[in-house]
């Protein structure tokens, strides 16, 4: 610190070198402390900041310079990442804004569809009812005519019957004149036999279910549908988000962190966990196609090989092979002479079974054994620029139980050989009015193409007790 204060041009400067002076000392102020963040004199330096890390005030502001430039470049920085980001949202306020307007349309659409169907069904059973209507006033016109004749002619025979009364007398002449009631000519008077009441039953009962059971033949529910925010470049997904193919057009998607960026690839909005699921693809013309299953935390930045140590259960279509992707990829006995158009696809989480089967022909494809840890999606892949991959839709089922109905469910253990061991019958009341399920693939056996250590197995036939109905005889 003393040489501070003696040696270097500090100790010589004059007061003029410097605009700032020290207030205690009136010495120039041509130190710096470090610890205190403060210019000094050397005096100051000496006497109160002797513990403090103090150097050249000339230094301390390039350093301070460098600090502040290093400072205002992060800056400058942050604000480039913050315009980038901002550009981002706006990018995706556009794309919001024209995925809404497309959805209002859609919706809109469906909906007006939806109407006519319900006008159309309206003016159908008005139209059902009129018919009814006039059939019964036409038939009571009929039957009304009919009594009104049977009257004349009642009426006739009261006249005459009196005529015969007043002028017969009681004697010869009118016992030869007589004839017994019953055999004289006169309309006979029958009782109708149809009745004249409309059902109202029929037009009014349990209306709103049977229009909705008769619609539900037109609405076609899809097992799992496409999620557009996970679909890659290149990649289009229309309504009704069962179908993705390549798009022809350059489209502009904004970034989401659950798209994939390094394939045209895309998940299904429903991710399973649990339970049994099952859903068929039509593959069409596609050339080159990947179907499958993806775990939840496969990544979507970086292109992975298809297989089940990167998260991917999955059969593809490339080159004309068919291929299992395992690790290594295994040939199926499917190729461009022979290609498979429909594939149906069966999960079973809880058992860890992912079972592939021609949808045609109902034998198996390929299966792959795995304890599932997360949810999975169903996984699709194209990079054919011709054909598309679909997801067929199914009927909806439903099941209407009256309340209090007993219902009894058949519990079958099986033994490790495949034969049944017991039957278990369980009768449980149904407290609900009305059931709905939705629709199930009923798995069929089919022959096992091969078999190798991811082992093909066969489907579980699902067997379903019928209720037995009792006659009741009257004595």
């Amino acid at each position: 610190m003393e040489q501070l204060c003696s040696g270097g041009s500090m100790a010589c400067a004059s007061p003029g070198d410097f605009s700032d002076l020290c207030r205690d000392h009136y010495a120039p102020l041509s130190v710096f402390c470090l610890d205190d963040l403060q210019p000094l004199c050397p005096h100051c330096a000496e006497e109160d900041h002797s513990q403090h890390r103090v150097y050249l005030l000339s230094e301390a502001a390039a350093d301070c310079k460098g600090e502040l430039s290093a400072s205002l470049n992060n800056l400058k920085q942050k604000i480039t990442v913050i315009d980038k980001v901002t550009q981002n949202y706006q990018q995706v306020s556009k794309h919001n804004q024209v995925v809404a307007d497309v959805a209002e349309e859609q919706i809109k659409k469906e909906f007006e569809q939806l109407r006519q169907m319900l006008q159309k069904e309206e003016v159908d059973r008005l139209l059902v009812l009129k018919q009814d209507k006039d059939e019964v006033l036409d038939k009571l016109k009929e039957q009304t005519k009919v009594m009104d004749e049977a009257v004349t002619s009642l009426e006739q025979r009261i006249r005459l019957t009196e005529a015969e009364l007043d002028t017969g007398g009681f004697g010869v002449q009118f016992l030869k004149d007589y004839q017994v009631p019953n055999k004289r000519h006169c309309a006979e008077l029958k009782k109708p036999k149809t009745s004249f009441l409309m059902n109202v039953a029929k037009h009014l009962g349990n209306l709103k279910f049977s229009v909705w059971n008769k619609m539900k033949h037109s609405a076609l529910y899809t097992p799992v549908t496409l999620d557009p925010r996970t679909a890659g470049q290149g990649l289009n997904v229309p309504f009704p988000l069962n179908t993705a193919h390549i798009s022809q057009e350059a489209v502009c998607v904004p970034d989401h962190p659950e798209r994939f960026q390094a394939c045209a690839s895309v998940l299904a909005r429903e991710g399973f966990s649990s339970g049994e699921h099952c859903w068929d693809i039509e593959v069409g013309h596609c050339e080159n196609w990947i179907v499958g299953v993806a775990s939840q935390s496969v990544p979507r930045r970086v292109q992975v090989e298809a297989c089940p140590e990167s998260g991917l259960w999955c059969m593809s279509l490339r080159d004309g092979q068919c291929l299992a992707l395992t690790a290594p990829a295994r040939a199926l006995p499917y190729s461009a002479s022979r290609p498979l158009k429909r594939i149906h696809v069966r999960l079973d989480w809880d058992g860890g079974i992912l079972e592939f089967h021609n949808a045609e022909t109902n034998t198996s494809i390929f299966t792959f054994t795995h304890p599932f840890s997360e949810t999975v999606y169903p996984y699709f892949e194209t990079s054919s620029n011709t054909g598309s991959l679909s997801i067929e839709p199914k009927e909806t089922g439903i099941s209407v139980t009256l309340d209090g109905d007993i219902v009894e469910d058949c519990i079958t253990e099986t033994e490790s050989n495949g034969q049944e061991k017991n039957t278990e019958t369980k009768k449980r009341v149904v407290k609900k009015v009305l059931i709905k399920t939705k629709p199930t693939i009923k798995p069929t056996p089919g022959k096992i193409q091969f078999c190798d250590e991811y082992h093909v197995s066969l489907f579980r036939l699902q067997k379903k007790n019928t209720d037995a109905c009792s006659q009741i005889k009257h004595g």
